[in-house]
Formats: C-alpha cells, sequence, structure tokens
C-alpha cells in the first residue's frame, strides 16, 4: 500500500477547516466518515506534491502557505484486510467558498471549527487523533 498525504484546509475568513464525508463504499478505509482532502503518495512525488496534486483532483480549488505538521503510521482495515501506511498531514489555506468546492471524491464537503467536527462521531481515526494531540498547531 502507499503512503499517503492529507491536509487539514483553513479558510481564515470563515475561521473553519474543509472536511469531506467519505463515500459510503465498503472498498474503502473509513466509510462513510468525516476526513481531510489527500490521498496516495504516488512513486515520483514528495508529500507536499501529493497534496497539490490530490486537492486539484479532489475538490479543484487552489491552497497556499502548505506546511507539514505531523507524521504517522496510519492502521487501516479494509474489507477485513489489515494494513499500515505513513501518513503525512499537512496545514494550508484557502480563500475558496463553499460553492467554489468541485467535489469529485466523497459525499459532501463542509467548513466546521475544529470543536464542531471533533463532535461528530463519524470523524476518521487519524484526525482524531491529530486534533487530540496536536489541535494547537492547527488553532
Amino acid at each position: 500500500m502507499k503512503s499517503g498525504a492529507k491536509v487539514f484546509i483553513k479558510n481564515d475568513a470563515l475561521g473553519k477547516y474543509l472536511f469531506v464525508l467519505r463515500d459510503n463504499i465498503s472498498n474503502i478505509a473509513e466509510p462513510n466518515c468525516w476526513g481531510l482532502v489527500g490521498g496516495g503518495i504516488e512513486d515520483n512525488e514528495t508529500p507536499s506534491e501529493a497534496i497539490k496534486r490530490e486537492v486539484l483532483e479532489e475538490i479543484g480549488i487552489n491552497i497556499f502557505n502548505l506546511k507539514p505538521i505531523h507524521q504517522m503510521k496510519v492502521k487501516h482495515n479494509v474489507n477485513g484486510v489489515k494494513y499500515e501506511v505513513d501518513g503525512y498531514y499537512f496545514l494550508a489555506k484557502t480563500n475558496a467558498a463553499l460553492d467554489q468546492i468541485k467535489l469529485k471524491e466523497g459525499q459532501k464537503a463542509l467548513f466546521f471549527t475544529l470543536d464542531e467536527v471533533e463532535s461528530k462521531d463519524n470523524l476518521a481515526f487519524a484526525v482524531k487523533e491529530i486534533l487530540i494531540n496536536h489541535k494547537n498547531i492547527l488553532e
């Protein structure tokens, strides 16, 4: 399995972060959970290059001030197959509003404060862990 890169995208004007409700299908990690934009890192790219590509592919907006905030092993269980990948997490900014997002993966995208998203029962595990341990980096 490929390493992955994900990004907390903040809109300062809103004071909120963009989260995507993942598709509700069994062959992906954490179906029907709120998570971050991102995906697999290709063989020829760095984690930051992967983030820029994934953001354009998945939601079609520009991000800036990209900075790494955390790296961790992420455990997944997809249809009973357990595996672990390296996860690279970033923080970035956007000026894009919700109506400018062209969602190509997932059920919907919304902006939340960190407290709002942290209270979700269906928050992706790695996102929850980062918020517990590194929320101060994001605020």
